[in-house]
């Protein structure tokens, strides 16, 4: 009957029923801009060329049916590749005006500015003797020279942006060649003041939190350039076969490495994190020894980290999974074997590359 027909017809199947209750998300890259630039735009050029660069790592590490408010048109070819080797590619909704930002957290606004802050993290470096050991906060050129003048056996410095990422911001000069017109150019608010250290390697701890409550833990090396941008990095399916690898290759124990990012992420939490914290650190030379500086910065939202821990799970049996970071004209002059799998969109200018380490 016409009655029975019109029923069936507005009956939603139950495929339709979970499509309309999946989340939408949006891949809010410019989230330090929104928290710390007073003149952000959500939708300028500027935030569109940050989100466009790197909105493919969504692909990377989410599992979840969704919609994603993309900002790139993608090539079939290239979500192909991306489905033969595992990840999930979700339903895409460019338009859509309501959605969930994803990379960030954004319950507490203040909260957030004082977690993602590097003037918190050096606060509680100094304070615990877990970084920021001959650091200090200046304003201007006077509070730099004097502090400068108190170590005169370290010959190299940097000054650090406290709202910057990716190393974003930073400025190193020489004890003995301070340009002062140079620095008065950077140095325009609270900075902080750090000698250089000759790095062996850098390390992300990340903390998988849910409204508090730390629910998984896993670690990464990550590769930056003497700059601190970001180049990528290598994981492993689990702690204890990552903890191996760095044993392997550095010949350097992160049991107690282990130990203190965790008292660190606690800290942490009682500032009033509820979501994902990842504590940046590395390990220096100093003589002929190896030495932990424990916490450099903390980011309070997703990280890179979590891309290269994903495909270290995709990748399980590997003993460890490389995510490799090239600029176009690197890659003219580099000749990578079949072991090398790209997984970033092959018209942007970085160009990413899996590769496993058996």
């Amino acid at each position: 009957s016409l009655l029975f027909l019109t029923i069936m017809m507005n009956l939603k199947s139950p495929i339709e029923e979970k499509n309309n209750d999946m989340l939408t998300y949006k891949v809010d890259l410019d989230y330090e801009s929104f928290l710390f630039d007073e003149f952000y735009q959500e939708d300028s050029l500027a935030s569109k060329k940050i989100i466009g660069e790197f909105e493919y790592v969504f692909f990377l590490i989410n599992k979840e049916p969704c919609r994603l408010k993309n900002i790139v048109q993608y090539e079939k070819n290239y979500l192909d590749n991306l489905l033969s080797l595992g990840f999930y590619i979700p339903e895409f909704e460019p338009s859509v005006k309501n959605y969930k930002n994803w990379w960030s957290h954004r319950h507490d606004l203040n909260i957030e500015k004082v977690c993602n802050s590097k003037l918190t993290s050096a606060r509680i470096g100094k304070e615990n003797d877990l970084g920021f050991f001959h650091g200090a906060i200046v304003e201007n050129i006077l509070e730099l020279k004097h502090h400068v003048e108190k170590f005169p056996s370290v010959k190299k410095w940097i000054l650090k942006a406290a709202d910057s990422f990716s190393g974003i911001g930073h400025y190193q000069f020489e004890q003995d060649d301070l340009r002062e017109e140079k620095i008065q150019a950077v140095l325009k608010k609270k900075m902080l003041l750090e000698p250089v250290y000759t790095r062996a390697f850098d390390l992300g701890a990340t903390f998988v939190v849910e409204d508090g409550v730390v629910k998984d833990f896993f670690m990464v090396e990550n590769y930056n350039s003497s700059a601190g941008r970001f180049r990528g990095g290598v994981g492993a399916s689990d702690v204890d076969k990552f903890k191996k690898y760095i044993q392997e290759k550095y010949k350097y124990d992160l049991s107690e490495y282990e130990k203190i990012v965790k008292e660190i992420a606690q800290k942490y939490l009682e500032l009033g994190a509820r979501f994902n914290i990842q504590i940046d650190s590395f390990v220096y030379i100093e003589g002929e020894k190896l030495k932990l500086y424990p916490l450099v910065e903390v980011n309070y939202r997703k990280t890179m980290g979590l891309v290269i821990n994903s495909l270290a799970q995709t990748f399980y049996e590997a003993k460890a999974v490389e995510w490799l970071l090239f600029t176009q004209k690197e890659l003219k002059d580099l000749k990578l074997n079949d072991s090398f799998v790209r997984v970033s969109p092959k018209q942007n200018h970085f160009q990413t590359f899996i590769h496993p380490i058996y």
